[in-house]
């Protein structure tokens, strides 16, 4: 089977009206923009295709618009049968990585995003820096010439190995000033980058502190799906303490080189950018050979990569139905609910109902969609709480029936459900 990798994408990939074509088509997205734009006290989807280039280029801004349009398009593409193998962000990107494996709930997401925004921006305002991008030169002969330039006093950093052949640089005006005239010199292509600070280096300290704060109360989940630490050049281990590894990455750099061969040495055949444009379905094609990339923004990779993975793991035939185990736990548990009547509406009414779903289904040969698993899985709750089991149990048993029939990352939400009672 084909191992996938989604790539969330990172700040510089904005543009006024994105995600607009995924907001008209799907529900599902334009009820994410709603949930995200009550947390965040303004209407997002107004700010994305109607706003100006400048206000949506506002860090603050930036930050929470391409997670949100991030998830949402991660949510129609498992919802449309794709099964990715690993996640994978760039910089921000690995916010909306961790969100789609399940560690934050959208609505956490969306409020950190916004205050690693406002904190980046910040920072920003107090270190007057820039950024440049570097090309034609190796990293590591990068990496030798600012260790010499250090000793003259020179501050600037590495902040991103995007590719073999682009790096890109991050420190004050001066310093930025400084390397460019020696870089030059060398032979290396330098181009000065439009951001509004230098980012992914020291100066951005100040929005250590917020990030960790902002962490500290909010409630982090399993992870549903691999996800790779972009500061390391790693996958997350079950050891690894995320709050930490997310603050210290706002000063140091994103090895996304490492990132993608690390990914490409663990099999992966087909990536996917989720987010806005294409850029890093380009580093990707810089990096790799003979991989398929597709951008999910893109209609024309969109329909091309539906079609190449038309035979993912929910379409695999061997992969029960949700829909059926939902009847076979139904019948299965034990009962000790002795009121009759009772028992008729929460245990006999709702197991015909999901037995209508499945004759339909199987009837069509076919895969339950979102909107019957759904019906299912709540009717299976009415039984299984009418049948006297506990709330952990019952949590416990629809995180079973999601995992063995490959729909954990579909609903992930069922998770954590409250019981309906």
């Amino acid at each position: 089977m084909n191992k996938v990798a989604f790539l969330f994408s990172g700040q510089g990939s904005q543009y006024v009206r994105m995600g607009k074509t995924f907001f008209e088509r799907y529900e599902s997205v334009r009820r994410r923009f709603s949930e995200a734009s009550e947390v965040l006290g303004f209407n997002i989807s107004d700010l994305c295709f109607n706003g100006t280039s400048e206000v949506l280029t506002k860090t603050e801004n930036t930050q929470p618009a391409i997670l949100i349009l991030s998830v949402a398009m991660f949510e129609v593409a498992v919802n449309e049968g794709l099964r990715p193998s690993y996640l994978a962000g760039h910089s921000l990107g690995e916010l909306s990585a961790l969100t789609a494996a399940g560690v934050f709930p959208f609505t956490d997401a969306v409020r950190l995003a916004r205050i690693r925004g406002e904190a980046m921006a910040s920072c920003s305002h107090d270190n007057k820096g820039g950024m440049i991008a570097v090309t034609n030169m190796e990293p590591s002969t990068i990496e030798i010439v600012l260790k010499e330039l250090e000793k003259k006093g020179c501050d600037v950093k590495i902040a991103n190995y995007n590719t073999p052949t682009q790096t890109i640089l991050s420190g004050s005006t001066e310093g930025i000033s400084f390397v460019e005239e020696h870089l030059r010199r060398l032979g290396a292509n330098v181009i000065p980058l439009n951001v509004s600070g230098p980012f992914h280096s020291p100066y951005m300290m100040g929005a250590v502190n917020p990030m960790i704060t902002a962490l500290s109360e909010m409630n982090l989940g399993g992870m549903n799906i691999p996800v790779m630490n972009c500061h390391e050049g790693r996958l997350y281990t079950k050891d690894d303490d995320i709050r930490s590894v997310l603050a210290a990455q706002l000063t140091g750099a994103v090895r996304w080189t490492k990132v993608l061969t690390h990914l490409y040495s663990n099999g992966v055949t087909h990536w996917v950018e989720m987010g806005p444009k294409d850029v890093l379905k380009k580093l990707t094609l810089q990096t790799l050979s003979n991989v398929l990339v597709y951008a999910y923004d893109n209609e024309i990779d969109r329909e091309a990569i539906k079609k190449e993975l038309r035979l993912s793991v929910r379409s695999d035939k061997t992969v029960p139905d949700l829909v059926a185990l939902c009847l076979g736990a139904a019948v299965s548990t034990r009962n000790t609910n002795w009121d009759e009547e009772a028992y008729q509406k929460g245990v006999v009414e709702p197991y015909k109902n999901i037995q209508i779903l499945y004759e339909l289904i199987m009837k069509e040969q076919r895969h339950s969609n979102e909107e019957e698993i759904s019906k299912a899985l709540t009717l299976l709750q009415r039984i299984l709480v009418t049948k006297g089991v506990s709330q952990e149990e019952c949590h416990k048993r629809i995180r079973m029936l999601l995992h063995k029939s490959n729909t954990d990352i579909l609903l992930p939400e069922y998770g954590h459900l409250s019981i309906v009672k």
